[in-house]
This record gives C-alpha cells, sequence and structure tokens, in this order.
C-alpha cells in the first residue's frame, strides 16, 4: 500500500475465485480504504474485469445489494480496469467525465460483483468505456462512461 492511496496491484491473491487476478489495495485512509478485497485481471487487449466483495455493508433495507454501492465500485473499476490492461499508468491519471448506468436487476448481498469493462475508443486523452456489472454471468447494470486522462505537469 502507499501513503498517498494510490492503488497497487499485487499479483499473488489467494481464493477460490482468485484465478488469474491481482488484487487490488489502496494506501492512505481516505474513501478508497473501504472497499474490501477488490480483484482485477485483463480478459484481452480491451477487456477487464474487475471483482468486489459484497456482504452485509453492501445490503439496501430489502436486502439487494444497494444501488450506491454498485456505483460506487463502478467508479472505482473504471479506472482499475485500464490500469490492469496497461492503458493507465495508474488510477490517479485519469478522472470521469461521464457515467451513464442502467440498472436491469437486483444484487445479492452474498455473492461477489463483477464489473466487465471494455475500451470501445481512445483518444490522446480520453478513454471511452463500457460494460456492465454482473452476478454469476446474469447483468445488474450497464454502462457507458468517458475519462479524460490526465498528464503530468511540466514545472
Amino acid at each position: 500500500m502507499t501513503a498517498s492511496g494510490a492503488a497497487v496491484l499485487v499479483p499473488h491473491v489467494d481464493g477460490p475465485d482468485a484465478d488469474g487476478f491481482y488484487g487490488v489495495t489502496f494506501g492512505g485512509d481516505g474513501h478508497n480504504v473501504g472497499y474490501g478485497r477488490m480483484l482485477a485481471r485483463a480478459e484481452g487487449d480491451h477487456v477487464a474485469r474487475v471483482r468486489f466483495e459484497t456482504g452485509r455493508r453492501a445490503a439496501n433495507v430489502v436486502g439487494a445489494v444497494h444501488g450506491g454501492f454498485m456505483l460506487s465500485c463502478l467508479d472505482q473499476a473504471l479506472f482499475i480496469g485500464p490500469v490492469r490492461m496497461g492503458r493507465l499508468e495508474s488510477a490517479g491519471r485519469a478522472v470521469t467525465l461521464s457515467l451513464s448506468t442502467q440498472f436491469l436487476a437486483p444484487g445479492r448481498p452474498d455473492l461477489p460483483l463483477d464489473c466487465v469493462i471494455e475500451i470501445a475508443g481512445e483518444t490522446g486523452k480520453l478513454m471511452f468505456l463500457r460494460g456492465q456489472m454482473e452476478q454469476e454471468g446474469r447483468a445488474l447494470l450497464t454502462f457507458q462512461a468517458t475519462l479524460r486522462k490526465i498528464t503530468p505537469r511540466v514545472a
């Protein structure tokens, strides 16, 4: 972990659902450290999968996964996926410009959430993403997003 709060991908993770995944950890004491176990793997040059633990902390009042929890995980996945694909240097090298989601079905808090991210297009400063969040192959939400890549400032 880093003191700055940046995401770090750790190549050796254990568990029955960790095949081919890298673990994701955050440094610092900000919002990101509250996500719990996160895993990421590339599934091609333009596709990645980011997996989030759920549990009781992710449930809403009717016992399904809270939509706000899903959106928060999705926003993290928008950065972690491209980092794992080698398309972003780090999660801190881009910002979300737009995000459009369509909720399709309720999620179960006893199963992990998988966010499948595809890079649909890319320019020098913009990255266009689409994909879905799923559990056991069932789509819970679909999304489209635009990221703005940040270039280091020259002093």
